[in-house]
């Protein structure tokens, strides 16, 4: 006879078995309304509750419940997806502790590396825009490459609300995304006399650059700068968040194409940003 104080999980075929304590470790998951709901009920021969998700890796977020820790370390790429899919669908938010990363389930056909912290842009003409796992009011991003057009932006970003958010449309101008074009810097920021001229709330950046990105709600507008460079930074009105968190990191990532002079062959060029921790900045 099993004790009362231990759940029985068929997890894709495979049995687990943990403590109710641990199921219950995080209000609102889906193991809390498993348990509390009253609607769900084991099956009635083996007795466990069946849960469709890849018991391979189901371990780690049982490890999770119990310790606090999300061990990604040693994955590849796709598997950390897989894992971070499996926290989402179980309602469970990842611990603080890896800090912000990337949705990968909002993202279009951008590549996600890292532990879900990177993002790259695909190899298409075509913009997609990418919404963070978690709410945040102030979030930096590393410049790690950047395409060059002298008309359009290597990337935008801002935030956005999740509610309708759209990874092929959200780029472009949107009621729920408030976004500032990142250029990269170099002579088409000149005239010819060598006066700099920035175009009007862009924020100009190179490579190996931190953007930082910040909300503020008293008055409701989005500032971006360079860090270090709060002198032009770029303030753009933003309406209230309905998340009381705030609202989520986003970006909007496009290749281009360039030539290469010694194959005289077209390569793509993309723009890649990652998540780090914000640098300590003075008040906007």
């Amino acid at each position: 006879m099993q004790h009362a104080n231990i759940v029985t999980l068929n997890v894709g075929g495979r049995v687990f078995q943990t403590t109710r304590a641990t199921l219950l470790n995080h209000d609102g998951s889906y193991f809390d309304a498993m348990l509390t709901s009253g609607q769900w009920q084991p099956d009635a021969q083996g007795g466990a509750y069946f849960i469709d998700l890849d018991p391979v890796y189901f371990d780690r977020i049982l490890n999770y419940l119990r310790f606090g820790d999300l061990v990604l370390e040693g994955l590849a790429n796709w598997e950390t997806i897989l894992v971070i899919r499996m926290m989402q669908y179980l309602s469970l938010d990842p611990p603080r502790a890896l800090g912000l990363l990337w949705d990968p389930s909002l993202r279009g056909h951008l590549t996600l590396s890292n532990q879900c912290r990177t993002i790259t842009a695909a190899a298409s003409f075509s913009q997609f825009a990418a919404l963070g796992l978690q709410s945040t009011r102030v979030f930096s991003l590393h410049i790690d490459a950047m395409t060059f057009d002298l008309d359009k932006p290597s990337f935008r970003v801002g935030f956005a609300n999740r509610d309708g958010f759209e990874s092929e449309t959200t780029s472009a101008e949107s009621t729920s995304a408030w976004l500032v074009d990142v250029r990269l810097s170099g002579p088409e920021q000149f005239t010819t006399l060598g006066a700099a001229r920035r175009p009007k709330d862009v924020v100009v950046a190179s490579v190996g650059d931190v953007v930082t990105v910040h909300y503020n709600p008293q008055a409701q507008r989005l500032d971006v700068h360079k860090h270090g460079d709060i002198r032009h930074a770029v303030h753009v009105r933003m309406a209230p968040t309905p998340d009381e968190d705030g609202p989520y990191p986003c970006v909007a990532l496009k290749a281009a194409q360039s030539t290469n002079f010694t194959t005289s062959i077209r390569e793509w060029v993309t723009s890649q940003v990652t998540f780090v921790e914000t640098p300590p900045v003075l008040s906007l």
